[in-house]
């Protein structure tokens, strides 16, 4: 019997409509040097290039789940399962990276006693 795409369906429908707003992202990348210095920030690089990663993983993903899928038809094992998981998540790589980013700045923001939302430099009345 030969296994059916329903996966590889689902992950084209889910990575295919987030590449949209992926690629918007991207094109906002650049946005990471606009502070003077930042060019020489290897943290803004590492940032602009996450964030840029996203739609050319989602594409990957997208295209790898199909070959994989396809490779499978004439010989489907458990192993090939695996491959099309693994393939599927690929985009999910950027997306952990930002929620730990996310998650490490806010603990140093608490662990710190500063307000959350506000800046140090905000002037108290």
């Amino acid at each position: 019997m030969t296994p059916r795409p329903a996966f590889a369906i689902v992950v084209t429908a889910i990575w295919g409509a987030l590449l949209i707003p992926g690629l918007l992202g991207a094109a906002l990348a650049p946005m990471f040097f606009d502070a003077p210095g930042s060019m020489n920030n290897p943290a803004a690089w590492f940032n602009a290039a996450i964030v840029a990663s996203f739609p050319c993983l989602c594409l990957l993903a997208i295209g790898g789940t199909w070959i994989v899928w396809f490779q499978s038809k004439h010989n489907p094992t458990r192993r090939s399962t695996y491959a099309q998981i693994a393939v599927a998540c690929l985009p999910l790589i950027p997306v952990a990276y930002v929620a730990a980013a996310l998650i490490v700045g806010t603990a140093g923001v608490i662990l710190s006693g500063q307000p959350l939302g506000l800046h140090g430099t905000i002037v108290q009345h």
